[in-house]
């Protein structure tokens, strides 16, 4: 019984660390355009974006881990892999603007989770794999700002 309340009481606090669940913003960076984030848990999140950069129009989605390595629930620090694909040239490899590019990435980043408002500031930066329609390494990163309705 005691072991079950403490149990409560620890996944009480985790999940007061993070009670936003979806939000919505932009990315200035590379790419520019929109974001969306929605966080599994307090320390797991999944968040996409849709933008343009380097000449063309990108879609993808990375899958984030956040830990807390500053010991402090608001600034969590975050890495994990993604995916994307369109016509961008992520600032690495060139391709014809008519083609779409496929590829991988891993972000690192920071993220600032407003206490008292329903908003959160990150900035992202990470190395780009292209796999096709050439082989390559670009450079993605930028600056969000979320809002979580």
């Amino acid at each position: 019984m005691v072991v079950l309340v403490g149990v409560m009481v620890f996944a009480g606090k985790q999940a007061g660390a993070q009670p936003k669940k979806l939000g919505v913003g932009v990315i200035i960076g590379a790419p520019t355009g929109l974001t969306i984030k929605y966080w599994n848990s307090s320390r797991e999140a999944i968040h996409g974006y849709v933008g343009g950069g380097f000449g063309g129009l990108t879609v993808g989605a990375d899958y984030s881990f956040h830990s807390n390595a500053f010991n402090r629930h608001e600034v969590p620090f975050y890495y994990g892999p993604g995916v994307f694909i369109g016509s961008s040239n992520v600032g690495g490899p060139r391709f014809e603007s008519n083609q779409l590019g496929l590829g991988l990435r891993m972000m690192f980043g920071v993220d600032y989770l407003f206490p008292s408002h329903p908003f959160d500031l990150a900035f992202e930066l990470g190395p780009a794999l292209v796999l096709s329609p050439v082989v390559g390494v670009g450079l993605e990163g930028g600056l969000a700002f979320r809002f979580y309705p």
